[in-house]
């Protein structure tokens, strides 16, 4: 075996300091181990409720699971309830086997449950021993690698160039190094011992080019401090048990996953890790001497939590706006809950279990108020949709005269038709009111009846769209562009009013046809918006018209997400799994989509109007030079 150099002062000072933290390491691990005899999260069936048939299904259910290997409390409950109820069952069977005059010897019982049952907890055995043997070779193969990565560090140290190409060659050995997974462990040790002994030496040979070795050094010193950081931050969490583990985590970090540090910064930043590391295991000593006392006072916190809940879901909010309200109180509630420690072992299932329970229960309830919200605003929809339908049939209707009380009504049933949401309610109402200006604006023109001429129109207006309705369309995207086309064409023959029904109808059946094609679906939405323009991509006012709603709804988003933005700095970094937080970030999300299709349709819009100005000036320039032959 070939023999490692002798270590100077500095390097037996880094091997002690690593002793020092295998030891801290080991002292966290045992304290992680005494709190890991946890509740299962995944709560198998009620035992007390299984009939003796459904055990076999309940293992299988196990066995199909994606995390089987952590449900072992789960299976060993499973078994230890089976064998009892069995057991009563096969001695009610045997007595009274005997007592209808059976020998006792001659008594068998074996049903189809206890058969299929004893073989899948045989499957569970076998698939869990494979799994430890799969583990272990791989842990010896791993263990293999990081002998051979230790070997191709000796070589580059022994290589008498150290440039920039051997130090990205040495980083990618380290990166390698730690993305192994894991050894076996009594190989541990000795393998990062190993490993950490050649990249000091390795760092020592890198005097002729300092400006790597200090930045990594500094990048190193970065991240040990983060740790340290968050390893005094750990002193102030009210949850003992979880501040342990995580101080495991930290060590592990600290020892397997950085480099080291300028030499002048590791006794220091190494100091200051214990000492915040020593106030951890002084309040996990403390913890573990009043363990009943504090473990009682979390049982009332919780209790005193879940009774407040519970207020919640005996008085239920009324409305959308109390209902935000009480989602952020639940909330902060059930983070209250979730951040106290454990509660006695007698209690800590049953409390859990209730908090499951009420978070369940309220949800039920804001789910069902939403669900009727939703039904009533569908029929708030639906009853504004059926006035704006009425408008369009009272315009196209040639005595459309006649109906001005009954206008006037449907703009007071329009007031009485409920909220709906405020995106929808401005395109309805955009609908609805252009509608009803255009009625009242024919009143105020003194317009008595539509012209002999106007009519006619209408009706081969109307006609039109009924035989176009019926066609056949082509579905491959440049013949359906070009019968759109035709159709659009022949409809601006007829001289249509761009507020009428008719065409509205003609656009809505035409945008409908590409939905038939094999475009993507952002090249769909693009053909849909230019079909829904071309009635108007020759119409100047028409086009600053969509312009200008389109600018609208922009400016009206980006408020939005103003105010989204801001409202994200009340969430501490902590919070990631806050659900508050989540849907705020999926609104963001939807509304920055939002905000990339408007910014394509205006770009589609402001593309139409250049091309008509640039149209236009040459139809100008046309005619002058026409004018100017004439001359």
């Amino acid at each position: 075996m070939q023999m490692e150099p002798t270590l100077s002062p500095e390097e037996n000072q880094e091997q002690q300091q690593a002793a020092a933290e295998e030891s801290v390491e080991n002292s966290t691990n045992d304290s992680e181990a005494a709190e890991a005899v946890k509740e299962d999260k995944k709560t198998g069936p009620n035992l007390e409720e299984l009939s003796l048939e459904d055990y076999p299904t309940a293992i299988e259910k196990i066995l199909k699971d994606d995390q089987w290997m952590k449900m072992g409390a789960n299976v060993r409950a499973l078994q230890e309830s089976f064998d009892q109820k069995f057991l009563k069952v096969l001695q009610e069977k045997k007595d009274a086997f005997i007592a209808e005059g059976g020998n006792e010897i001659d008594f068998f019982f074996q049903p189809d449950y206890k058969k299929n049952f004893s073989g899948l907890i045989r499957e569970y055995k076998n698939r869990k021993s494979k799994h430890f043997k799969e583990q272990e070779a791989a842990q010896k193969a791993n263990l293999n690698r990081k002998r051979e990565i230790i070997e191709e560090i000796k070589q580059l140290i022994d290589d008498s160039v150290h440039d920039n190409n051997s130090y990205r060659q040495f980083k990618n050995l380290q990166e390698a190094f730690h993305n192994t997974g894991q050894v076996p462990r009594n190989e541990s040790n000795n393998i990062w011992q190993t490993y950490k002994f050649h990249v000091e030496r390795y760092y020592d040979f890198l005097h002729l080019n300092r400006d790597l070795r200090e930045a990594d050094f500094k990048h190193n010193y970065a991240e040990r401090l983060k740790i340290v950081e968050r390893t005094e931050a750990l002193a102030a969490l009210q949850d003992i048990p979880a501040a342990i583990r995580e101080l495991n985590t930290l060590h592990r970090l600290w020892k397997n996953d950085l480099g080291p540090v300028a030499r002048e910064e590791r006794e220091q930043l190494w100091s200051r890790f214990q000492a915040a590391t020593k106030v951890i295991h002084e309040r996990k000593n403390e913890y573990n001497k009043n363990i009943d006392e504090i473990q009682a006072n979390n049982r009332a916190q919780k209790e005193e939590l879940l009774v407040l809940i519970e207020k919640e879901i005996e008085q239920p909010p009324q409305n959308h706006n109390a209902w935000q309200n009480s989602m952020r109180k639940v909330n902060e509630l059930k983070e209250k809950f979730q951040a106290i420690g454990r509660a006695p072992k007698a209690d800590n299932r049953r409390l859990w279990n209730r908090f499951r329970e009420v978070s369940r229960s309220y949800n039920h309830a804001k789910n069902q108020f939403y669900k009727q919200h939703k039904q009533e605003e569908r029929t708030h929809i639906e009853a504004k949709k059926a006035l704006i339908a009425e408008v369009a049939t009272i315009l196209d209707d040639p005595n459309w005269r006649d109906h001005v009380g009954r206008m006037k009504s449907v703009q007071n049933d329009w007031k009485k038709t409920g909220r709906i949401s405020r995106r929808l309610s401005n395109k309805l109402w955009e609908e609805f009111k252009s509608l009803t200006n255009l009625y009242f604006d024919r009143l105020k023109n003194k317009v008595e009846a539509l012209s002999a001429e106007d009519q006619a129109k209408l009706s081969a207006q109307n006609n039109f769209v009924a035989e176009l309705v019926k066609k056949e369309a082509p579905t491959t995207p440049k013949k359906l562009e070009q019968f759109i086309d035709e159709q659009v064409e022949q409809w601006l023959g007829l001289e249509p009013n761009n507020n009428s029904p008719a065409q509205k109808k003609m656009l809505q059946h035409l945008v409908g046809l590409w939905e038939a094609t094999s475009l993507s679906k952002k090249e769909k939405t693009a053909q849909q918006f230019a079909t829904q323009l071309s009635c108007i991509k020759e119409d100047a006012q028409g086009l600053n018209k969509e312009h200008s709603q389109l600018k609208k709804q922009l400016e009206e988003i980006a408020q939005e997400l103003i105010q989204l933005e801001n409202n994200l700095q009340f969430f501490s970094s902590s919070s990631e799994d806050n659900p508050m937080l989540k849907e705020v970030n999926q609104k963001i999300a939807q509304l920055n989509q939002q905000k990339s299709n408007l910014e394509e349709k205006a770009n589609a819009v402001k593309s139409l109007k250049r091309k008509l100005i640039k149209q236009n000036v040459a139809e100008e320039e046309t005619q002058e030079a026409g004018e100017n032959s004439d001359e």
